[in-house]
């Protein structure tokens, strides 16, 4: 074989990008949760792409269970501590 008929080495994260854009934005989407979690748009975001993902797009099965691992912990986390601030400021309020 000459070197002309071996394909070009994978790039990382750029491969992937162009090869499971649905994973890679379920993913940014979750991460995106981590701060703009309270309104919880990123975390469904996050869940809906990542399930559309898995169905679509074998070669990023990783990132969409990440994305939709992460989405599920962060939706819990935000909802415990809106749930006790909510708590805490109707025992103040009364």
């Amino acid at each position: 074989m000459t070197p002309a008929d071996h394909p070009p080495p994978r790039q990382g994260g750029v491969h992937l990008a162009a090869e499971a854009p649905l994973a890679r934005s379920a993913l940014a989407a979750a991460f995106a949760g981590v701060v703009l979690g309270f309104c919880f748009v990123p975390q469904l975001l996050g869940l809906a792409l990542g399930g559309i993902s898995l169905t679509r797009e074998p070669e990023g099965r990783r990132h969409a269970a990440l994305a939709i691992a992460l989405s599920l912990v962060l939706t819990v986390v935000w909802g415990v501590l809106l749930g006790a601030l909510l708590k805490w400021w109707a025992g103040s309020v009364a």
